[in-house]
């Protein structure tokens, strides 16, 4: 046998275990420090009511973003050992992160309602992590911080009224690579 042949047989086995993992595939994201208050008192303007409540796949979804941060790349495969994310997390730099607006991504089963994310460093490293075998259905980057998950068609009071919000600072905080099987591994930021 090949070189070749063990080594796609190996990566076949391994995509086929990463399935059976906690999630289809891992992903890069930039945490943020945002103060406790402040992110509060975001999400103190969201009645419980309107919040998405999951079913079947989604029953584990957290409606409320508890963690706030910043995705660079998802869809990263399970089999991509660390030794090819790392170099890459190693090169970050501090990003320099604003938050723009807020708005929602729209589907049939619940609206994110966000902050729109101001960074070209951002895409930059998106583009240095989709060098990596990954998976995506979204052939653009919009970086930003999700605030919570919403019951269909029920974002559009939230961005009237949290776009009236001034004056909350965000700062990287740490870099986290989080991987199909559940694990995640924290980075520190230069």
């Amino acid at each position: 046998m090949s070189k070749e042949y063990i080594k796609e047989m190996v990566r076949k086995t391994l995509l086929a275990e990463s399935k059976k993992t906690a999630y289809d595939y891992g992903c890069v994201m930039v945490y943020l420090k945002v103060d406790s208050k402040d992110w509060d008192s975001i999400q103190d303007v969201i009645e419980d009511e309107d919040l998405f409540v999951g079913t079947g796949d989604d029953k584990d979804m957290v409606a409320r973003e508890t963690e706030p941060h910043v995705t660079i790349l998802y869809g990263i495969h399970g089999d991509v050992p660390d030794s090819d994310v790392e170099p890459i997390i190693d090169e970050i730099k501090r990003p320099e992160i604003k938050l723009k607006n807020v708005s929602a991504f729209k589907n049939e089963k619940y609206d994110v309602l966000k902050f729109d994310i101001e960074s070209p460093y951002l895409h930059t490293l998106n583009d240095k992590f989709k060098k990596l075998p990954y998976t995506s259905n979204f052939p653009d980057y919009h970086p930003h911080c999700t605030i919570a998950y919403l019951k269909p068609n029920t974002s559009e009071k939230y961005i009237k009224l949290l776009n009236d919000k001034k004056g909350i600072t965000v700062e990287p905080e740490k870099i986290v690579y989080s991987k199909p099987n559940g694990t995640k591994k924290d980075y520190k930021l230069k």
